[in-house]
Parts: C-alpha cells; structure tokens; sequence
C-alpha cells in the first residue's frame, strides 16, 4: 500500500535556519527577542529572519525576499528529485505577501517595469521554485492566507495519488510585509508585545517570515518514514476575518484528517495549534478541540511566540515543527504552555512532555474566510 512520504525537508524561520536548530529553541522554552517595527505610530514585536544570509534570485522576475526564503530552503533539499524526469515534478506552494513588499517600493519609486508586476503574483513564489529546481510539472501557488502552505501540502498530496507527479516540491514561504503589517493593525489584531496564544485576555498576533519546503513522493512507507497520513479541509463560510465561534468545520478538519489517515483521537500525540493570539480565534480552537478530543486532549501549544505568525507560510513552517519531532523520536515537545489555562478549558493539555515517544502529530491552520485545513503527520514504525 502506498503513502504520501516526506523525502526531506528544510526550512527557516526567526529561531532558526535548520529544522534541528528550530527544534533545540522551542524545546528551550527561551524565546529569541524579536526585532521591532513601528506601525500605526506604535512598536511592534516583527519575527525577522535576520542571522542567516539569504540567496539573491538570478532572475530579476524573482527578486523579493519571500523568493529568497524560499529558494534558501530549495538550495538545501536532497538531490532526491534529480533521478526524476522534469515533467514529473511539481511544485506547490502557499504564499500571502509574495512580492508585495517589492512592488510596494517600485511603485513608489516611478514608472513600474514588467518584472515589478510579476513579482506581485502569487505564483511568482512557485515559479521562482520551478525554475531553481527545474521542474516542469504542475507549478502553482495556493494563497488562502493562513492557510494557504498546509493547503498546499494537501494539494501535492493529490497529485501525487493521481500519479500525476512522481515527486512534488510543496510547502510555502511568505516574509515581512508592510501591507500586511498596516492591514493587521486596521483590524486591531497587532500586539504591541510578545503575543500570549490562549490567554484569552483581549490579545493580538505578532507578524513573522519564514518558508518551509518539503519533498513529497507516493510509494510503500519503510521503518522510520515520516508520511503525510492524512489531511481535512472545511470552510466556515462565517465572516471574511472573524472564525465562527463554535469551531464546528475547524473540528470537522480534525476529524477528516484522522478518518483519512485511519487514526482515532487517542492515537495523536501532539497537535500544533494555529493559536494565533487572538481571542476569536484561540477560543474557536478550543472549541474545536475540545469537540474532536473531549476531556482527553494531547499534549499541544502554539509555536507561534516563537516564529510570530508567518501568515501564508505558517502551515508549512509549523508541519515541518512536527516532521522535526517525529524524526528526532523524542517526546519533548515546544514549551510554549500559556501561564494559565483558560476557565472552561480545563481538560486542554499544554503539558510541554508527552505521555511517550512522538509518532503522530496533528497541525491546524485556520485562515480568513473560515477557510481550515488540518495535517495528520506520522512516523512509520
């Protein structure tokens, strides 16, 4: 029987440049201060990636930071994908900002030239990708804002079970963005300080940048494979930024994830909450959780206090959180525990140790528009 296995992976983020160097930080419990921008006449909290030197795309078409995140993370994969024909390598990928930043400054700057306007599209960021890694299969970018990279695994999945593609190059990357930014702070959903995911106490996000890539193929899990076993995807066609409060397509995510990748709740080890900061989504989540799992949640937590929220490159960065778990066999997990648990929520488990080795996570990501998308992650043993 065939799985959709994860032949490597690579990413980067503001704690890190290496899945096993992210990792050894959010086991540490010691978040990196993080740098500060002023937005709407106030300072904020950024997740900078700013200690690791970033490539410079050869193609000017390509030139913007969130290309350069991710080619950082196309230059290290495995030379895997090179014993298979270009047509048959696909890549897909999730990405918000894209160019945007980029454009931003052209436009300000004159006359706009062609490359300017490229960069603004989403599928600048898979292009640029497709074209390092010379692929010639399907190439397109998923841009459903916060859930567009997990998104974009589920979607490589497909292609893959439609022997479409042999190998497919998925994840996503999205940076800093001073559109982004302003935006966030005319919703009122900018923190000031290091955002506290589910605190509920009136709380706000920080904005991050990052990329994660994987490479996925379809073929028989071996011992200590780590597969994509299952993924849900629901809309809760509620409000254009504001989840719907109950979180029942959120919980029904969870629970298409685990029926596709025959999985019963018990059997998680940990989940990767989206957790952005926010009260409207952190209680959806609870909710949801609290449906799908009752009074006997896994061990979870939110690592974006960490990473801050990479926006369309969360669900790829935070899956590749729980691929670095399962490949290092441990059961120490993010210590990222609120101070307090939430009255009404008390069966939510923030424990930062699960109850054995890591061999099945779960990771939410919960975009605008009520668009989810739930990843079911597992070693094969």
């Amino acid at each position: 029987m065939k799985s959709i296995i994860i032949e490597d992976m690579q990413m980067v983020c503001h704690v890190g440049d290496t899945p096993t160097d992210v990792l050894e930080v959010l086991q540490s419990g010691k978040i990196p201060p993080m740098d500060i921008e002023v937005v709407g006449g106030h300072n904020v909290p950024v997740a900078r990636v700013h200690n690791t030197p970033l490539p410079t795309p050869k193609n000017p078409i390509f030139a913007s930071r969130t290309n350069a995140l991710a080619q950082y993370c196309a230059e290290r994969l495995s030379s895997f994908h090179l014993n298979v024909a270009p047509e048959r390598i696909g890549v897909v990928l999730g990405s918000s900002n894209a160019g945007i930043e980029e454009f931003h400054s052209a436009y300000r700057g004159g006359p706009l030239a062609e490359e300017d306007w490229h960069r603004l599209e989403p599928g600048n960021v898979s292009a640029c990708v497709a074209e390092f890694l010379e692929a010639k299969g399907p190439v397109y970018t998923i841009s459903t804002a916060c859930s567009s990279s997990g998104k974009a695994l589920a979607a490589a999945a497909r292609l893959l079970k439609a022997d479409v593609c042999d190998v497919v190059i998925a994840g996503g990357a999205d940076a800093l963005c001073r559109f982004a930014l302003e935006g966030f702070h005319a919703l009122q959903l900018i923190d000031s300080k290091p955002c506290e995911p589910f605190m509920i106490n009136g709380g706000r996000i920080n904005h991050g940048e990052g990329a994660a890539l994987f490479v996925l193929t379809c073929r028989p899990a071996r011992r200590g494979d780590i597969v994509l076993s299952g993924y849900g995807e629901t809309s809760d066609a509620h409000h254009t930024t504001t989840p719907e409060p109950g979180g029942a397509q959120a919980a029904r995510a969870m629970q298409q994830a685990l029926y596709m990748a025959g999985k019963q709740p018990a059997d998680v080890d940990y989940i990767n909450m989206h957790g952005t900061g926010t009260d409207a989504n952190d209680t959806m989540e609870l909710n949801a959780l609290t449906a799908v799992f009752g009074t006997t949640c896994p061990p979870c937590s939110s690592t974006k206090p960490f990473t801050g929220h990479c926006l369309g490159a969360a669900g790829a960065v935070e899956a590749a959180v729980c691929v670095a778990l399962l490949q290092a066999d441990t059961d120490q997990l993010p210590r990222v525990a609120p101070s307090s648990i939430p009255s009404g929520y008390e069966s939510i488990n923030f424990f930062s140790n699960a109850e054995r080795p890591v061999r099945c996570c779960m990771s939410n990501s919960f975009a605008f528009g009520g668009n989810n998308v739930s990843l079911l992650l597992t070693r094969h043993d």
